[in-house]
């Protein structure tokens, strides 16, 4: 951890707190974002309901690197939760009833929020499955949502994230439900873990911290911290049946007919 001090004091008239209370608030990280229809660019033929999103226990983590204020108040919550939600169903192409649609159900495993005053990164281990009208799992993967921003805040993340999210999900139920490979990630969706990593910084800081002193506002310590992004990887992976109470498909018998056992002749 290094230190750089730069001084650098600045008036305190009426300018002087009308700048600095721009800057306090430039450096807000966001609070809950709004939701927002996205555009799929996929061809929509088949009516689609949406399950209620559900955020796994313990999945959410929050990273404040040198900042005096915020830390878990920014930590993703099921206000988070309601907004990507609103999020799937306002984009939803073709809305039906459940048994007459095909079901979308999404799962938040993890969810790490990493940052620096508007500094900010996000990354998510999503678990989605499609089942189709007669309740039968049909599609199911595992896929990681990264963004980063440099001057948005937490803000800034949540939402290119939820954005991401439900892009994949609704661009790849109609290429299933119509027999097709899903189809490749939009913006901000990755396969794995380590594409996603890969997309976003590992580290924060560069941006000068200000320090309130006698007479005037004065440039303090420039400050590097690591994310923690390792915290989003998911290791084991999700048994939609047993979550979804979905009975098993039986076993098809093997296509090998079974070798005849040779029986000697009687003398």
């Amino acid at each position: 951890m290094s230190y750089v001090f730069k001084p650098g004091p600045l008036p305190m008239g009426l300018f002087g707190v009308c700048t600095l209370g721009a800057l306090v608030l430039s450096m807000n990280p966001g609070c809950t974002p709004r939701a927002q229809t996205v555009t799929l660019d996929v061809p929509v033929h088949h009516p689609v309901s949406v399950a209620r999103a559900e955020l796994e226990p313990g999945s959410s983590k929050v990273t404040a690197i040198d900042v005096p204020f915020g830390g878990g108040a920014y930590r993703y919550k099921d206000k988070d939760l309601a907004v990507l939600q609103e999020m799937l169903d306002e984009t939803n192409p073709m809305p039906a009833a459940i048994g007459e649609s095909f079901r979308i159900h999404v799962l938040i495993r993890r969810f790490l929020v990493s940052y620096h005053q508007s500094e900010a990164v996000g990354i998510a281990c999503v678990a989605w499955a499609l089942t189709n009208p007669g309740d039968e799992l049909i599609f199911d993967e595992t896929f990681y949502a990264a963004h980063y921003t440099p001057n948005k805040g937490v803000n800034g993340v949540k939402k290119p994230i939820h954005r991401g999210i439900t892009k994949r999900v609704h661009t790849a139920t109609q290429s299933v439900a119509s027999g097709l490979p899903p189809g490749p990630p939009p913006t901000s969706v990755y396969a794995d873990y380590e594409s996603a990593a890969a997309a976003i910084p590992d580290e924060l800081g560069q941006i000068l911290v200000v320090s309130f002193g006698r007479g005037g506002v004065e440039r303090g310590v420039e400050y590097v911290g690591e994310t923690g992004e390792e915290f989003a990887r998911c290791g084991d992976s999700i048994d939609w049946y047993y979550r979804l109470s979905i009975p098993r498909p039986a076993e098809e018998p093997s296509g090998t007919p079974p070798v005849p056992t040779e029986v000697e002749p009687p003398p």
